[in-house]
């Protein structure tokens, strides 16, 4: 009522009382899409019906009727007006403003335009999370017009979409923990939709009791969502009465999950100490590791890339989402350097270069996983990650091989709180509580933190939409033809210590005995195979 806006985590903004609707005060993608969307004319529409003042539902009608008369079809002032996404949702306030207040000449018309935009098959996205909202939005639009031949277009569409966009394991093709959230809760609301107008949902709607699992094996120990693609580090996945509520919760209530070890078919590993049976959730360890396709819709190229948790905090950290607006910033969230992996200097990363799930193990003892890639031009780079059950250890063997001369980085990003130090072959950190080491083993790699770099950028973590932090990153440099690493991580409520000694490296893996506090285990890995062995 007084031109204030406050979309999504933005600050409120005071704008014109007659808006040009080419606004964006922050000069972000998200914001301007959220502007043209209009879902705060529902609050006003709310506002008049708590308090039974019309005055907000007049200036929400009003705020409606100035959109259509400045944004024309093919002639509006802003590419936001008439975006696939921003469509779809707008047509979803029409339709509920249809519902609440009385039917006048320019809503009619606009429905009838919207409801014969989103029809097109044109302007139809065919595929994601945009695709289902403009048929949400078709839906809602056919219902209020009685038309029976868009909702009957809605329900089919959604009845392909679904197959495509949830695999058989309920997992979503978007490529990211956040935005498996957000279709589910996307879905769920299209299938009440369809139930409420009639249609029949189809089977791959029973997909949807699938996802709840994967957002609770994609939970950290302190209840948020691992950070991989597009997520937010704020994000929780409580869904009532599921085991992703048990995750969120950190065991508060929900049924509990079985399994604390799962593959998943489209390129997630999640692993973890336990539910909270033998220590408090919150602290059990948790680790991650992707492979599968190049980035689509909201995912990175975060092939091989191993996130860490444990005693309550992220150890390392996939920096997250940051904005959807284009800037050197978003470059880097989106890019290679922004993942736990190893980096080449002045090469380009291949975006459809594939990660290959070359071997997968998983015993009583031991987590074994090997992948391989090959998205730097003329180089291939395998990551063989092993992890102690027993010893809560991991121990990880990057080789990379090209007939030229390169310089490699293996990056761990680590929490913006981390306090890090540095020695000849160790990287650890000091904080209060969740701690780890990452000591080198082989190939005497230079050692060296970066925090906070603007060019080229570095060293940022980004927990909420548009905001980030510094944060340092370890990195650890060789050059050559044949460059090997073999690092020990090692997770630690207070001060990290671990031993290592008796290495033995060979060209197909390595031997060594890990020693945390007084127990010892001896590790072989030779290609393919593993032995642990406990000494102590």
């Amino acid at each position: 009522m007084a031109n204030g806006y406050r979309l999504g985590t933005w600050p409120l903004f005071t704008l014109p009382a007659d808006l040009k609707w080419t606004e964006n005060p922050p000069a972000d993608a998200n914001w301007a899409f959220q502007l043209h969307s209009a879902r705060y004319v529902l609050d006003l529409i709310a506002a008049s019906r708590i308090t039974a003042d019309l005055a907000y539902q007049d200036r929400g009608l009003a705020l409606l009727q100035d959109w259509i008369k400045d944004n024309p079809r093919h002639s509006s002032p802003s590419i936001w007006a008439w975006n696939d996404h921003s469509t779809a949702l707008r047509a979803v306030v029409l339709a509920c403003t249809a519902d609440l207040t009385p039917m006048t000449t320019w809503l009619h018309d606009s429905l009838i335009l919207h409801g014969e935009t989103l029809a097109d098959p044109g302007f139809y996205r065919m595929h994601g999370n945009h695709a289902l909202n403009q048929n949400i939005g078709l839906l809602e639009v056919a219902r209020v017009l009685g038309r029976a031949d868009w909702l009957t277009l809605a329900g089919n569409r959604m009845n392909t979409l679904i197959t495509e966009s949830i695999d058989s394991e309920g997992v979503t093709n978007e490529q990211s923990v956040g935005y498996e959230l957000y279709n589910y809760k996307r879905y769920r609301l299209a299938e009440n939709r369809m139930l409420a107008v009639g249609l029949t949902p189809g089977d791959g709607f029973a997909r949807l009791a699938l996802m709840p699992e994967f957002l609770a094996q994609a939970t950290i120990p302190n209840g948020y969502l691992e950070m991989i693609g597009d997520t937010s580090g704020i994000q929780k996945a409580s869904i009532t009465g599921t085991t992703a509520e048990f995750a969120a919760t950190s065991g508060a209530s929900g049924p509990k999950p079985t399994r604390t070890i799962v593959r998943f078919r489209a390129g997630y590993l999640f692993a973890r100490t336990g539910w909270g049976e033998h220590r408090p959730a919150a602290d059990e360890t948790f680790f991650s590791v992707n492979w599968g396709a190049g980035p689509v819709f909201h995912g990175h190229p975060d092939g091989e890339n191993l996130t860490l948790a444990s005693f309550g905090s992220r150890l390392l950290v996939d920096p997250g989402l940051y904005s959807y607006t284009s800037s050197s910033y978003r470059t880097f969230f989106k890019s290679r350097s922004a993942n736990n992996v190893v980096t080449i200097d002045g090469a380009t990363w291949n975006t459809a270069a594939t990660t290959r799930l070359l071997g997968y193990t998983a015993t009583a003892h031991y987590v074994d996983v090997r992948l391989g890639t090959a998205g730097y031009a003329g180089v291939n780079q395998t990551r063989h990650v092993t992890y102690s059950r027993g010893l809560d250890y991991l121990l990880v063997e990057d080789r990379n091989d090209s007939s030229s001369v390169h310089t490699y980085r293996q990056l761990w990003h680590l929490s913006q709180d981390s306090r890090p130090a540095v020695g000849a072959s160790s990287v650890w950190t000091q904080k209060a509580k969740g701690n780890l080491i990452v000591r080198q083993l082989a190939g005497a790699p230079k050692l060296d933190l970066v925090k906070g770099r603007t060019s080229p950028v570095q060293g940022w973590i980004s927990y909420s939409y548009g905001t980030k932090v510094a944060a340092p990153v370890a990195e650890a440099v060789q050059t050559g033809r044949h460059v090997r690493y073999l690092t020990l991580i090692v997770p630690s409520s207070g001060r990290p210590t671990a031993k290592a000694s008796q290495l033995v490296l060979t060209s197909t893996g390595y031997s060594v005995t890990i020693t945390i506090g007084v127990h010892s285990e001896r590790v072989t890995v030779s290609g393919s195979s593993i032995w642990m062995h406990t000494l102590s």
